[in-house]
């Protein structure tokens, strides 16, 4: 009996398992197709925002002016109907530095000054934003 194998043949792992392998379903649904809807953006952007507000309430010092100037910038109830001058008298500061905290926040969550958000994918110094004029949504 000659038992004479063909040794490249045999050493060649690629070949150990070709004839035992079936596709696995895993290979055939991942990675899943991202679907873009206007709803799924906006989420994004307000977890934006949401990370600007933690981002910026975390580095300012005095917290109750930072909390101020997102209230403001995002229109919130507790400032609505207060003018930049009502709240620096109420807490005790400058109205510029309360215009300045305003600002400082409207730059971080890339807000749009006139109010409202920025396109999605513009940065504030975008200049395809300030060639087109356009305004935030």
């Amino acid at each position: 009996m000659d038992f004479s194998f063909a040794e490249p043949e045999f050493l060649d792992p690629a070949d150990w398992n070709a004839a035992s392998y079936n596709a696995h379903p895993i290979d055939s649904i991942e990675p899943l197709p991202d679907h873009h809807t206007a709803y799924r953006d906006a989420a994004l952007e307000c977890m934006k925002i949401l990370r600007s507000v933690d981002a910026f309430m975390s580095q300012e010092r005095d917290t109750r002016l930072a909390w101020i100037a997102v209230s403001c910038t995002l229109e919130l109830t507790s400032t609505s109907k207060l003018t930049e001058t009502e709240i620096a008298r109420q807490i005790g500061v400058s109205e510029l530095r309360v215009r300045r905290a305003v600002t400082k926040f409207t730059r971080l969550a890339n807000l749009d000054p006139a109010g409202g958000l920025r396109p999605l994918g513009r940065s504030n110094g975008d200049p395809a934003l300030k060639e087109n004029g356009q305004r935030g949504l």
